[in-house]
């Protein structure tokens, strides 16, 4: 299952990656994956888990708590 997951989050980063922005400005992110936190992290687990995130060139962060 885990090989399947990675193969899916990297088909979707490497189509959706963009290198620069629309001025030519250095932005290396990907804008195809979103993520949404659980409430049943803690502060540790959440930190680790928004850089990962941060990592693989998310944006698109959110958490339980402010929605």
């Amino acid at each position: 299952a885990f090989e399947k997951i990675a193969e899916n989050v990297k088909k979707s980063r490497d189509a959706s990656f963009k290198k620069t922005n629309a001025k030519g400005e250095l932005v290396n992110r990907t804008e195809g994956i979103a993520s949404v936190g659980s409430a049943a992290m803690d502060l540790e687990e959440c930190f680790t888990y928004q850089k990962f995130l941060r990592g693989l060139g998310l944006v698109y962060i959110e958490h339980q708590a402010r929605i």
